[in-house]
């Protein structure tokens, strides 16, 4: 074998050294991203689960939100630096989605955990909008823009995606409802 031979196949294995080592790095960081996602979330969901912030969430979602909405004295309140008053109590929840927004924004968490762990931004979003208007007449759109703009990447998503988080290509299971007839859903 001739020495440049000898050169062409060292050069070519260094090659496959150097490629098989920068796929092993980029496994790597795939793994501590995931890790890191973890690290992120779990805190998160612990505070979700709280009773503050199930409270929040069912004032708003039940749509006392809306209802108090009505009464001007409240929307004072919300319109106030710092908010006071009963709607108040939307605040948590709000905040919430804020920080988690954040996090999607800067690439921290992967929007698709955030929409599988949560209630959809897009819904609260819709309901606590009139709220969210009245608090930026007085601080400017820079408050709850994190949560605004995880609710355009979901939509975005959605677009792109579907609404469903089911993943594709898995077969669905074929569901039975025992009760259709007696409920009159058929």
């Amino acid at each position: 074998m001739t020495a440049e031979w000898l050169t062409g196949i060292s050069a070519f294995l260094t090659l496959f050294v150097v490629a098989l080592t920068a796929y092993a790095a980029l496994r790597q960081i795939k793994h501590m991203r995931s890790g890191n996602q973890v690290a992120a979330l779990l805190p998160l969901a612990e505070k979700y689960q709280t009773v503050e912030m199930q409270e929040s969430l069912q004032y708003i979602l039940s749509g006392e939100l809306s209802i108090d909405l009505n009464d001007p004295v409240a929307r004072r309140g919300a319109e106030s630096v710092p908010a006071s008053g009963v709607l108040r109590k939307a605040m948590p929840v709000l905040n919430f989605y804020e920080s988690v927004g954040a996090l999607a924004t800067a690439g921290v968490l992967d929007l698709e955990l955030i929409l599988r762990y949560f209630t959809l931004p897009s819904d609260l979003w819709e309901v606590a909008g009139d709220y969210i208007a009245i608090a930026r007449r007085k601080r400017g759109p820079e408050i709850f823009e994190n949560f605004e703009a995880m609710v355009a990447l979901e939509r975005r998503y959605t677009a792109r995606h579907g609404s469903s988080l089911y993943p594709k290509g898995l077969q669905r299971i074929n569901l039975q409802d025992s009760f259709a007839v007696d409920d009159g859903a058929v």
